[in-house]
């Protein structure tokens, strides 16, 4: 074993290193880890795609993107602890990530959960312009919340 590599083992070991950094897969071998796992959730293909973002945050923890994927399958197959988990894994490494946030506070509010209120209002202010699928659909979500509460008040 070369000491560059031993270096490597051993900083992983201490939890200094993930294991893609061990392995060294780039930026780019997890984009098309990630590309997989999204053309598989599209094919309908939900509990493949799931093994793609379990292994994707299996070998790098860090990847708030995978583990925001990874909520999105489990919450398409109905796995709603499993979805809000890993959606706070996610915004445990990036906080203001809007599509853990985004689908965080809209699967808690299905779930009858108040607290989805503020990952709803927290996924608007990470994405004002709406350049996500999600910060978009965060700020319909925030309207209608809106328009509900004000009928409900009896403001027009």
């Amino acid at each position: 074993m070369r000491r560059n590599e031993r270096e490597r083992l051993q900083a992983f070991a201490r939890g200094e290193a993930t294991w893609a950094e061990v392995e060294g897969i780039t930026a780019a071998d997890a984009a098309r880890m990630g590309r997989t796992g999204v053309e598989l959730a599209q094919a309908g293909r939900l509990r493949e795609a799931a093994l793609v973002f379990e292994a994707m945050v299996e070998i790098n923890p860090r990847d708030a993107g995978a583990h925001a994927a990874l909520g999105t399958v489990y919450q398409k197959l109905g796995r709603h602890e499993d979805a809000v988990h890993a959606y706070g894994e996610a915004l445990a490494q990036e906080p203001r990530h809007p599509v853990a946030l985004g689908n965080r506070g809209e699967l808690l509010l299905r779930l009858g959960r108040r607290e989805g209120y503020g990952d709803v209002a927290a996924a608007v202010a990470a994405d004002p312009e709406g350049r996500t699928a999600a910060g978009r659909r965060a700020a319909r979500l925030a309207k209608a919340i809106t328009a509900d509460a004000l009928t409900r008040l009896g403001i027009q």
